[in-house]
């Protein structure tokens, strides 16, 4: 069992705790509601935020007891914490575990003549095993768009990320605090 004992001092860090918005019409984004003073710790384990996508480098955060959901996420030092995570270490502190990721600007339903809403979400690589139907005549690219529970995407529809189009293939959408879709995009080789 970890130490439970926390020096407040150890708790050095300044951290922006993040909350998703409607800011404008058609427009969401991660807005800083507050600051807080934790201890983070990058580790070495691999933090797999995504039940169907690849993870990513895990932080082990400990900050004092408040009220903090699943829902929020946190900046540190200009990296965006996506929360995995929140137990009670005892009656004063919290740990949390992050993974450490980058978000991208998204646009949904890029297809209608009225574009969606844009949103910020998190990309990564699926895993999936790999198969070839003609030799050399396309390139399939499949990864997972992770998003809050707040952005809701048709299957069969356009996603826009980062610019480019994908096709929103499969929808996982029964965690409570996030959704996770697989987007492809498919070209000709």
């Amino acid at each position: 069992m970890a130490d439970t004992y926390v020096d407040a001092g150890s708790l050095s860090e300044r951290l922006e705790l993040l909350e998703l918005q409607q800011t404008a019409e058609q427009t969401w984004e991660w807005v800083p509601i507050r600051r807080i003073w934790a201890k983070v710790e990058q580790t070495t384990k691999t933090n797999l935020f995504s039940k169907v996508g690849v993870g990513a480098r895990d932080a082990a955060v400990v900050i004092r007891r408040q009220s903090l959901t699943l829902h929020q996420a946190l900046r540190w030092k200009g990296q965006h914490l996506f929360l995995t995570s929140i137990t009670n270490r005892d009656r004063m502190y919290l740990d949390v575990q992050a993974a450490l990721v980058d978000p991208v600007l998204c646009r949904a339903n890029t297809d209608e003549e009225e574009p969606g809403a844009a949103f910020p979400g998190i990309l990564t690589e699926k895993y999936a095993k790999w198969e070839q139907p003609e030799p050399y005549s396309i390139n399939r690219l499949t990864y997972v768009l992770v998003t809050s529970k707040v952005i809701q995407l048709q299957r069969g529809g356009l996603v826009e990320v980062d610019g480019v189009n994908y096709e929103v293939q499969v929808a996982h959408t029964l965690d409570p605090y996030k959704n996770e879709y697989e987007i492809v995009r498919t070209e000709d080789l």
